[in-house]
Formats: C-alpha cells, sequence, structure tokens
C-alpha cells in the first residue's frame, strides 16, 4: 500500500508540474475541459400533473376563454406535449401580455424541450423582482450550460445566502469555480459540502480532483484514499 501510495503521488506531481497552469489567471485562459461537464448539472425537469394552480370558480360564476387556455397549456406541458403547450402560451400572452406567472412557465417550458436560450431570453426580459428563485436558478443552469459563468455565480451565491443548507445549488457553485480556476474558492465550497455530507463520495472525489488542480497532490491522495477504505 505505502508503494501505491508513494506511485500516486508521483503521478499527482508530475500531473500538477505538467498540466496545471501556474496560477489561477492562466486556468481561465486555457480551454482545458473540466472533470465535470455543464451538462452534467442536475436539471429541472416538468412538474407532476395533478397541481391545481387555480381557485375553483364560484357556483355560476363564469370561466373566462384565457385562463381555461392557460390550464390547458399547462396540461399539455405536464404530458410532455411541448410544441402544444408553446403554442397555447404564445396565444394566452397575446390576448393578456400582463401574465408574468404564464411568461416563466413559456420560458420552463422552452427549457423543458431543450431551447434554452428561446427560455434565457423570455426571464431576461422580465423584471428581477418579478422572477421567483426556481426561474432565477433556471437562468443560472442556462448561463452555465453557454457558458456565461460570471453571470451564474452571482446567481448562485445570492441564493445560497438565503439557502445554506442546499447543497446541490453549492456543488453547483462549487463546480463551477473550479471550471474558472476559482481553486481555493472552490475548494472551500466543496469542503462546505463535505461538512454537511462527509460520506458522500461523489463530492469528495470532485474535492479531491480540484486539490490536484490547485497543486496539492499530497491533500488529494488522502481525500481519495478515503473514497477507496
Amino acid at each position: 500500500m505505502k508503494v501505491l501510495g508513494y506511485l500516486f503521488l508521483m503521478f499527482a506531481a508530475l500531473w500538477t508540474w505538467v498540466v496545471l497552469p501556474e496560477n489561477a489567471a492562466a486556468a481561465s485562459e486555457q480551454t482545458k475541459e473540466p472533470f465535470f461537464a455543464p451538462e452534467a448539472m442536475t436539471q429541472p425537469g416538468p412538474p407532476e400533473v395533478g397541481q391545481k394552480p387555480f381557485v375553483p370558480p364560484e357556483p355560476g360564476e363564469e370561466i373566462p376563454d384565457w385562463l381555461a387556455r392557460w390550464e390547458l397549456a399547462r396540461l399539455l406541458s405536464y404530458s410532455e406535449k411541448y410544441d402544444a403547450s408553446v403554442r397555447e402560451y404564445q396565444r394566452l400572452l397575446q390576448e393578456k401580455p400582463e401574465l408574468t406567472d404564464a411568461r416563466v412557465e413559456l420560458a420552463n417550458v422552452f427549457y423543458w424541450k431543450g431551447e434554452k436560450d428561446k427560455a434565457l431570453e423570455i426571464l431576461e426580459k422580465i423584471s428581477p423582482k418579478e422572477v421567483k428563485e426556481e426561474e432565477r436558478l433556471l437562468m443560472a443552469n442556462i448561463y452555465v450550460a453557454n457558458k456565461e459563468y460570471e453571470k451564474a455565480e452571482p446567481i448562485f451565491r445570492g441564493y445560497l445566502q438565503e439557502h445554506p443548507d442546499d447543497a446541490a445549488v453549492r456543488l453547483k457553485l462549487a463546480d463551477m469555480l473550479s471550471w474558472v480556476g476559482k481553486y481555493e474558492e472552490s475548494l472551500k465550497a466543496y469542503e462546505t459540502i463535505l461538512e454537511m455530507r462527509p460520506d458522500d463520495i461523489q463530492v469528495r472525489r470532485r474535492y479531491a480532483f480540484v486539490l490536484i488542480w490547485a497543486g496539492k497532490p499530497e491533500k488529494a491522495a488522502r481525500q481519495l484514499e478515503k473514497t477507496l477504505e
């Protein structure tokens, strides 16, 4: 085991000397592909069928066409009939352009059907005060997918100020910081996650790889050993 450990340290040292840049600034200028690609991030999916978004009308009260169309658009999205859902949302918003919630929902449908840029275009035109946390995280995910990391970072940080125990979002931030060469900030984020989830082998391995990038092979070796016991 000592021999294997020694060989690993020699390999890590060689990796650090040959592959790692001299500083984080140089890292951000490289086109090095990260171990963990943006597409690997957890993506939100359509809500479950059966939600009741509207208050039932009073007896004898008529349901207007626009409200029926809104509910139809939602139901179509729940059953993954995205093209039909988009058409209904667009018709709804032609009649009721002031419905911000419907506009946000349309952005979500575009995201689910893989048209992320259209989703982002809609969300960026909505006042930040009217965008809920879930949609801001959606924006951050799209920014990451587009490699616009500088736009995603403040969204993740702002969310974590309000929800410091959200390990999943903190992991996204930790991964992203490592991709742009902010290794020390990334390591701190990983360490916070590991305080909450010390038995999470995959997070610890990610942490170890970033330690290698940061030029700390011995510490990386100790972290990897913990995941292989």
